[in-house]
């Protein structure tokens, strides 16, 4: 009775294309607004774009605190079937996204000299920033919005829906900058503009998509003061590295047009406009894992876990291993892409996206460790992690570096940051176990239920046999946990009435398939779970319908409902949900 996996690569692969998708056609629309700046409006408008990237980055901190941080702790609650709570999140995430987005949005646009004044530094690249701004500070809350359907999409099973909210808004986004830069001659508020009318017309189209399906409800919020402190704990890590972002793009943008002037400027933005690319990658498998880590955590499935972990780090690796050597190959075509077509600043640009590319393995690792910790509660771990790789290390190593090879120790300073940053969570995690002997490994978690023979995750193929069978075999796991032969016939009999049920009902007879079983067996608790793919069955609704078309459960001839009526009988509570997009049935002894 082994686990093969099925199941959890499955909904890995589903969650990650349209998370790497959604992020992508954001990180697309980000591109483009660089390359119709480099293209359209020269290479003093790429530079200007990089001077307002902090801005940018400042909003989707933001939008990332409280959409992140809420949608975790929701998948936590669903992992716990606690829907109520987690559409309590969802109420609250559209109320702090409404609050904080309009004060922003109309605080900043007050102030709006003061700020353009501080990005741009006051010189030659004034009137480009201050005109992108002008169009983009009273969006801001369209930039945040975004980020609630994505993360809340995904939590569901259904991220293809963020996905295509991101797409449409890459779409329309690039449409904008070429109308309004090309036809009106709207310069840099053109781009500004279209960035925002494409979030807003993005989310308004899929919002009501979060209703449909059994999906979120708006619900009174009460006191909900906790939950706010919650949201804001847990959704730090994602946010402080955007914030972090900001004040990294800000000092490494003053040393290099110290170092390098404009063109050095326009080299910056292109490499970070390129890894937009590399980051759609990187943030989708890392955020990937935060909803089935979630779920898997609520749920104590430690073997889940380290699956979905396993998996994340390898493909990773290999997709930034197979990326960087791409972008270093056509390293000059990607520079005439982007208007850069001179000798000086190719000679430029070309060697910084080179070796910025070695860092792009590092950052895989980090980002994956960075969601994991946070996902589970290690939030000051996730936390260090962050600043080390987002603020600390890479200011630290560029100031130093710089000082020995110019520019090309800036460049450097990346893969150095990414290093020590590893370095650091390595040990940390070490002194994290001496504390807690009861947690192992790098992702410390409790074995103790898996070692002590008190938790089974096992698959069964999608046939009668194998269903047979796996109900005779529970009784050594029932016999080594010591439960009594009321319980033991309890799990023998849903192992068997359920996996025929869903056999009939969801695979209707097809084989190929599979269906996970997970046990876990604690002092007076009893948790069964039985999870599947296939079309959408609820067998409690079946049982429902079958009791309303009879006189009575007494009327009740068929097997299906039969074995249904006796395991309602037996056990404490039967719960059906959707949870990763999935059948779910649990049943507590």
């Amino acid at each position: 009775m082994k686990d093969n996996y099925y199941l959890i690569s499955k909904s890995f692969q589903r969650y990650l294309v349209p998370s790497i998708l959604a992020i992508l056609g954001g990180n697309i629309s980000f591109m483009a607004d660089h390359i119709i700046a480099g293209k359209v409006l020269g290479s003093n408008a790429l530079a200007a774009m990089s001077m307002v990237n902090p801005l940018f980055f400042l909003f989707t901190t933001l939008g990332t605190l409280i959409c992140v941080g809420s949608s975790t702790m929701a998948s936590i609650c669903l992992g716990k079937e606690d829907r109520h709570t987690a559409n309590k999140l969802f109420t609250l995430t559209a109320l702090l996204v409404l609050i904080l987005g309009g004060l922003i949005s109309i605080t900043g646009y007050l102030f709006l000299n003061p700020l353009v004044n501080l990005i741009s530094d006051g010189k030659e690249l004034h009137a480009m920033v201050y005109e992108y701004c002008r169009g983009l500070i009273p969006g801001s809350i369209c930039i945040m919005a975004v980020y609630l359907p994505l993360n809340f999409f995904r939590i569901e099973g259904r991220g293809h829906l963020g996905m295509m909210m991101f797409l449409i808004m890459a779409v329309l986004d690039i449409g904008l900058d070429l109308y309004f830069t090309l036809v009106l001659g709207m310069g840099m508020f053109g781009l500004a503009i279209a960035t925002v009318f494409s979030s807003l017309i993005a989310v308004i189209v899929m919002f009501p998509f979060l209703f449909t399906k059994g999906g979120y409800r708006f619900v009174s919020i009460g006191k909900s003061i906790r939950l706010v402190n919650g949201i804001l704990i847990v959704g730090s890590p994602p946010a402080l590295n955007n914030f972090y972002s900001v004040i990294r793009t800000f000092i490494l943008n003053m040393l290099i047009l110290a170092f390098g002037g404009p063109v050095a400027v326009a080299g910056f933005a292109f490499v970070n406009s390129v890894n937009t690319l590399a980051q759609a990658i990187v943030s989708g498998i890392a955020q990937t894992v935060s909803p089935l880590v979630g779920v898997f955590y609520g749920e104590h499935d430690v073997i889940s876990i380290r699956k979905v972990f396993t998996l994340a780090i390898k493909f990773g690796l290999a997709s930034m291993v197979v990326f960087s050597i791409l972008i270093s190959v056509f390293a000059r075509q990607i520079c005439l892409l982007f208007g850069l077509t001179s000798t000086g600043q190719q000679q430029i640009a070309i060697p910084a996206l080179v070796i910025c590319s070695l860092s792009l393995t590092g950052v895989m690792v980090n980002q994956i460790l960075g969601y994991y910790y946070m996902t589970i509660g290690r939030t000051k771990i996730a936390n260090l992690l962050t600043l080390c790789r987002g603020l600390l290390f890479i200011v630290l190593a560029a100031l130093m570096l710089s000082q020995v090879w110019g520019l090309y120790g800036i460049w450097i300073s990346f893969s150095v940051s990414e290093l020590l940053t590893l370095a650091i969570v390595m040990i940390t995690a070490r002194q994290t176990l001496r504390r807690e002997r009861e947690l192992s490994g790098v992702l410390l978690l409790n074995h103790r239920d898996v070692d002590e023979g008190r938790f089974i995750s096992f698959s069964v193929d999608t046939n009668v046999e194998a269903v047979m069978e796996s109900s005779d075999k529970i009784s050594d796991f029932c016999e080594n946990c010591r439960l009594n032969p009321k319980q033991s016939m309890v799990i023998s009999l849903a192992i068997e009435e359920i996996l025929l049920l869903m056999l009939k009902q969801v695979f209707e007879g097809k084989d190929h398939d599979s269906i996970d079983v997970k046990i876990f067996v604690r002092d007076d608790r009893v948790i069964m779970r039985f999870r599947c793919g296939g079309r959408k069955f609820n067998p409690l609704e079946y049982y429902k319908t079958a009791m309303e078309k009879s006189h009575g459960p007494e009327d009740l001839d068929t097997d299906e409902s039969m074995g249904l009526k006796l395991i309602s009988k037996m056990a404490k509570k039967v719960d059906y949900s959707t949870n990763l997009g999935l059948n779910n049935i649990i049943i507590r002894l």
